[in-house]
């Protein structure tokens, strides 16, 4: 056991037989199961946040998650003798899931669905005034590449990528209005979709699924990473999971169609919540982080 990390374990009520290296994290093989240990990437605010959102998940039928373990003085952060904070989560036997295998997609996706239910539930059951949030502002980020363009077409020495980049801008602007068109409601803001709203995930991809046999068959034996989970429109979380495995398959269309109908059988889709996923797919996502992340930034490409 590491000396660094030892006054940190004795901080939990359980007996460590085995450490191990994880994706940024320790793992622990305990008397009471498998637990993860890693540095906090949220405040303690936000940390109580998600421990309070887990708890009432676990309570309502939703248990293989990474839940947040309190020490033995009933606190969610345990610091070493360097003052550096930790956060223990229970974690689980299996491998991240695969975008390359379709049963692992497949499982995936029923467990993002059935985890959509549950938290519509938990959220008609909240009492109190809790911030939705909007995601893919399309009129916010249309703002912000015509910010990028009328900076970049004001450089007098450009590099070849700039000159590059503002000879496609107008083909890239036009789909991104186009989809911004497509999301603002009447009165001008962008539209919520009532169907859908509650509790997201918030980063829901292939590392935060771990998947795993039973009697054959393959099943998610946890899912983690909830860090981000917010409450807003469920299909941001559908159209995220969607875009990554279509990017791990070569956008192929048939992926696109399987997720959609196993998503479906649990959670059912309108034409209207088809179109949304579809505009969300059609804006110029790559583009878009282009001009922000690397322009904006002053970093070279």
């Amino acid at each position: 056991m590491s000396d660094k990390m030892s006054e940190v374990y004795e901080a939990y009520d359980m007996e460590i037989r085995q450490t191990m290296r994880g994706r940024g994290a320790i793992l622990l093989v305990t008397d009471a199961g498998l637990y993860q240990v890693k540095t906090p990437d949220v405040n303690e605010s936000r940390l109580m946040a998600e421990y309070q959102f887990k708890e009432k998940l676990y309570d309502m039928g939703f248990r293989n998650i990474d839940r947040c373990v309190k020490n033995n003085r009933d606190e969610l952060v345990t610091y070493d003798r360097y003052n550096n904070p930790y956060v223990m989560r229970c974690y689980f036997e299996g491998k991240e899931c695969s975008l390359s295998t379709p049963e692992e997609v497949a499982a995936a996706v029923r467990n993002l669905a059935s985890l959509h239910l549950i938290c519509q539930n938990l959220w008609n059951s909240t009492d109190g005034d809790v911030h939705i949030r909007v995601c893919n502002d399309f009129r916010r980020r249309n703002r912000e590449l015509k910010r990028v363009r009328n900076f970049v077409a004001r450089q007098k020495k450009r590099r070849e990528f700039e000159n590059v980049y503002i000879n496609a801008y107008e083909y890239f602007y036009e789909q991104a209005k186009l989809c911004e068109t497509d999301t603002i409601s009447e009165e001008g803001v962008p539209e919520i979709n009532t169907t859908h709203l509650g509790y997201c995930h918030g980063m829901y991809n292939q590392h935060s699924v771990l998947v795993g046999q039973n009697d054959g068959d393959i099943v998610v034996k946890g899912t983690i990473n909830f860090d981000r989970f917010y409450v807003g429109n469920q299909l941001n979380d559908l159209y995220h999971f969607m875009r990554k495995a279509l990017e791990k398959n070569n956008y192929n269309f048939e992926v696109a169609e399987q997720i959609i109908s196993q998503y479906n059988e649990i959670c059912p889709l309108s034409p209207e919540d088809i179109n949304y996923i579809y505009v969300q797919y059609r804006y110029p996502e790559k583009f878009y982080k282009i001009s922000i992340k690397r322009i904006l930034t002053g970093n070279k490409l």
